[in-house]
């Protein structure tokens, strides 16, 4: 769900580099190299099995001229790496503390959602390194760590340009928070209407659906 609505948000035309951290089996970089075919894209994964994931997807899908994945640790690449700073980075980062709660056995679970490897602080130092200046970051991340995400931002030169809460139904509290960080901006936040998902009668609301879509 995470990566299908972060990649929906991703405002942007053009020739623009985009990197995605993390990007798993290269989900969002298949998706948005199809909606915008002038994006130049690097997806970078840690872990081997999801780096080759990505790699064959992006073969199988005719995108390698299009899209780069990167076997790398985001915190070694350099700009150089990537031939110069990016336009937009993106990422779906994991999202449990650690010491907090279950560690899956799995280590590519528990990688993908606690914060072993790469937390919130590290997701916006990297970006300080690889962003242009008035670049933009966008990432989803739970709701209830929004204290944590703010402070990551303002730590390392970003504020929020826009923010959207995501809610599972009408009256039931946000369960995430799409962000879009701005760095080196002093521009205000806009706070986007929300996102539901489900409509009444437990469909998809018409936008969820929309997302899916070509």
């Amino acid at each position: 769900m995470d990566p299908i609505i972060l990649a929906a948000h991703v405002q942007a035309t053009g020739a623009q580099k985009l990197i995605d951290v993390g990007c798993g089996c290269g989900i969002m970089p298949l998706i948005l190299a199809v909606k915008n075919p002038e994006f130049n894209i690097i997806g970078v994964e840690i872990q081997r099995e999801l780096f080759e994931f990505a790699r064959q997807n992006t073969v199988t899908n005719h995108l390698e001229r299009q899209v780069c994945i990167l076997h790398q640790d985001i915190h070694t690449v350099l700009a150089c790496d990537i031939g110069g700073q990016a336009d937009i980075l993106i990422s779906n980062p994991p999202y449990k503390k650690m010491n907090s709660g279950r560690l899956n056995p799995k280590s590519q679970k528990a990688i993908a959602r606690h914060e072993i490897t790469l937390d919130i602080d590290a997701v916006f130092h990297c970006s300080n390194r690889l962003v242009k200046a008035q670049g933009k970051v966008y990432l989803i991340f739970p709701s209830e760590r929004i204290s944590d995400l703010i402070l990551a931002m303002q730590t390392h030169g970003f504020s929020a340009g826009m923010m959207r809460f995501v809610h599972i139904k009408k009256n039931e509290p946000a369960r995430r928070v799409i962000v879009c960080a701005v760095k080196n901006s002093s521009r205000p936040c806009t706070i986007a209407p929300p996102l539901y998902l489900y409509a009444s009668k437990n469909k998809f609301t018409a936008e969820y659906v929309s997302m899916f879509k070509p």
